[in-house]
């Protein structure tokens, strides 16, 4: 008897392809990574073959897109304090990339102008997935791969294949679609003129971004709650589901009674799609699958952080004021840092120049204490007990 099979047929000596579903079904997490940007495009609701099509059938839907914790987000002028996030705004500034102590300025600004009275914003269009996109692409090859095996399984005259495509592909479209849905943005609907409406991000390694922006802007990205405007109603939803669902049970089915030459089609058509998929996963910026040309977005000033008092007073001079640091305890509550704040609330409009880390030491140490400057950092993480509290 031989070791291996000596022909590709259904006898028990040949090879066989049974577990060809197995190819179908894996790759959700890097298909779950893309689930988003491929469910708020238009081209999600093309028939074709997707690695781990049972990623899509979820029953309950995300209402609003996933925030970024361990972050707050103060208004210098409002005093609003949140603690996450907002997802696109997460895109724009990617807190994570940011090191610790760290300090960045933003100009964040709508590029179409803004008719309060109105409720609405003239020359620009909201945030949607580019058309051309990574995510877009993908879906058009995994289109094309679909079109390319149904041409096989013609030539071959492979009618179980045909079905069983057909189904899979159907399948597909039904899951996306019943998620298909458009960003929604908090919007004002007061008429009054509202003074700038500048924020600062706190991350927890304490780095520091400062925004400047108006009360739209803010509303719309960074305080007011991104949710999802689905196309289709919670009843619509579970109907399609049902039906992706039944779909994708019979053509699983069908697939394992292909003839051998269109589940070797099939089999490599899966791998280059897995592949497809974490390649996207792994090189491409979830930033870039996004439009965001509603807002003209500028980054004014970087500067690494040596110290949080160093960052600290960058981010109040730049605010020039010191009460959104004292209303989101982002400064620690000992009578030295107190006395230091006081300091600075008097020294942000009269001295710019203003030794913000030299008189910190002085206030801590004595008036003729010497530091050693490579001693800075890590006197500022043994004196500063966790000065980001996170409000949960």
């Amino acid at each position: 008897m031989a070791w291996f099979p000596s022909s590709v047929d259904s006898d028990d000596s040949g090879w066989h392809f049974d577990v060809l579903i197995l190819l179908a079904v894996i790759g959700g997490s890097a298909i779950a990574q893309h689930i988003p940007a491929i469910t708020a495009s238009s081209f999600s609701i093309l028939p074709r073959l997707m690695p781990a099509p049972e990623t899509f059938l979820e029953t309950d839907r995300k209402k609003r897109m996933p925030g970024k914790g361990n972050v707050k987000v103060v208004g210098v002028n409002s005093g609003t304090l949140t603690s996450e996030l907002n997802y696109f705004a997460n895109l724009i500034h990617d807190v994570d990339s940011l090191q610790p102590y760290e300090f960045k300025v933003y100009d964040v600004k709508l590029r179409g102008t803004s008719d309060v009275e109105n409720n609405h914003i003239q020359g620009i269009r909201g945030i949607r997935v580019k058309h051309l996109s990574w995510s877009n692409a993908a879906t058009v090859f995994s289109v094309l791969i679909t079109i390319g095996l149904f041409i096989a399984a013609g030539v071959v005259h492979d009618g179980v294949a045909l079905l069983a495509l057909s189904l899979m592909a159907l399948s597909s479209s039904a899951a996306s679609t019943s998620a298909w849905w458009t960003p929604k943005l908090s919007t004002r609907t007061a008429k009054c003129n509202v003074p700038q409406a500048d924020l600062v991000i706190i991350t927890r390694g304490c780095a520091m971004v400062v925004v400047k922006c108006d009360e739209t802007v803010s509303r719309e990205l960074y305080v007011g709650m991104d949710v999802c405007d689905f196309s289709f109603t919670e009843h619509w939803h579970h109907l399609l589901l049902c039906i992706s669902t039944l779909l994708l049970m019979v053509s699983v089915v069908l697939f394992n009674n292909c003839r051998w030459q269109m589940q070797v089609a099939i089999g490599a058509a899966y791998f280059l799609l897995n592949i497809q998929y974490w390649l996207v996963a792994l090189l491409v910026d979830p930033k870039s699958m996004w439009d965001l040309s509603r807002y003209d977005i500028r980054e004014v000033m970087t500067a690494p952080g040596d110290n949080f008092t160093k960052t600290l007073w960058l981010a109040i001079q730049h605010t020039g004021s010191v009460k959104w640091a004292e209303h989101a305890a982002v400064i620690p509550q000992s009578e030295k840092w107190k006395e230091w704040q006081e300091k600075a609330e008097n020294q942000v409009t009269n001295f710019p120049a203003w030794d913000a880390v030299g008189e910190k030491d002085r206030l801590f140490n004595g008036a003729n204490a010497k530091v050693d400057p490579r001693e800075e950092s890590s006197s500022d993480a043994e004196k500063i007990e966790d000065p980001i509290p996170i409000v949960s």
